[in-house]
C-alpha cells in the first residue's frame, strides 16, 4: 500500500483557471471515508486551500466510516488546523451507501459537492464542474478515463444499463462525484440506505424537474484499498433496492 509521501503529484490549480471559475457563494464539500489513512490528509488540506479561494464561504463535512487504520486520526488532526472541517465517526462501518445519504443531507451551503476520501477525484474537479451551473442545477462528473479494474468497469455497465431499462435514466455516471444546489435536497426525500442512494438521487432531482448534466472529469489511480464497492453483499444491496423501489418513484 502506497504512503502519504508516494502519492502522485496533482497538478496546480492555475490562476487563470481559478479566475474563470463560476462563482459559487458557498460550498458544502462533503467527504466519506473508509480506510484511507494514505489519503485523507492530503484531501483534506488541499481542498480546503482551493476552497478559500473560490468561495466565500465553505465547510468540509468527512464522515469516517468505522475505519480500522489511522484514518479518524488523520482527519482530527486536520479539523484542529481548520475550523471549517466538520468530523462525523461511525464507530462501526455502516456502508457506502448509509454514508453518503447521510453527508447529502447534512450540508448546510448553497451548493453540495461530493469527493470520496481515497483522493482518486482531485478537488480542483470542482472548477471543471462549476461551469455546468450556468444553465443547470446538477452536474455529475463523467468518468471518461476510469482508473478501476475491468471487473468494476463491467459492473458498472451492467449497473447502468439496468438504469436504463427499469427507469429511463440515461446519465452515464451516476455513482461517480457530484456539485449541485441544495435546492435538490429541499425538494426530494431519499429512501435508499444502499450505493443505489446515489442513483435515487439523480433520478428523483431529475424527476423533480431540476437540470442535470454530465461534464467530464480525471478519474486518479487508486492509492488505498478502502472501498468496498466490489463486494458482493454490497452489489446485491445495492441491485435489490434498484429493482425493489421502482414503485417508490
Amino acid at each position: 500500500m502506497p504512503t502519504a509521501t508516494q502519492l502522485t503529484p496533482v497538478r496546480p490549480t492555475s490562476r487563470q483557471t481559478i479566475d474563470n471559475f463560476v462563482k459559487l457563494d458557498s460550498v458544502s464539500l462533503i467527504i466519506p471515508a473508509y480506510n484511507d489513512q494514505d489519503t485523507i490528509g492530503r484531501l483534506l488540506r488541499d481542498s480546503g486551500d482551493l476552497l478559500s479561494k473560490i468561495t466565500n464561504s465553505y465547510e468540509i463535512i468527512v464522515c469516517n466510516d468505522g475505519s480500522k487504520d489511522a484514518t479518524l486520526d488523520r482527519i482530527k488532526e486536520e479539523a484542529l488546523l481548520n475550523p471549517n472541517i466538520t468530523v462525523i465517526d461511525h464507530k462501526t462501518n455502516k456502508g457506502f451507501g448509509a454514508t453518503i445519504r447521510e453527508l447529502y443531507l447534512a450540508g448546510n451551503k448553497e451548493f453540495i459537492f461530493s469527493l470520496p476520501g481515497d483522493y482518486q477525484y482531485a478537488p480542483r474537479e470542482i472548477l471543471k464542474m462549476a461551469q455546468g451551473l450556468k444553465d443547470h442545477d446538477f452536474v455529475i462528473g463523467w468518468r471518461i478515463q476510469r482508473n478501476d479494474p475491468p471487473r468494476r468497469k463491467m459492473q458498472s455497465a451492467v449497473y447502468n444499463m439496468m438504469l436504463r431499462i427499469f427507469y429511463g435514466n440515461k446519465n452515464k455516471d451516476v455513482n461517480s462525484i457530484k456539485l449541485f444546489k441544495k435546492d435538490v435536497m429541499d425538494c426530494i426525500k431519499l429512501q435508499s440506505y444502499s450505493p443505489f442512494v446515489d442513483a435515487e438521487l439523480c433520478i428523483r432531482a431529475q424527476r423533480a424537474g431540476f437540470k442535470l448534466i454530465e461534464i467530464p472529469i480525471e478519474h486518479l489511480p487508486r492509492l488505498t484499498q478502502g472501498a468496498s464497492g466490489g463486494k458482493f453483499s454490497v452489489i446485491w444491496d445495492t441491485f435489490s433496492d434498484l429493482i425493489g423501489m421502482r414503485s417508490g418513484f
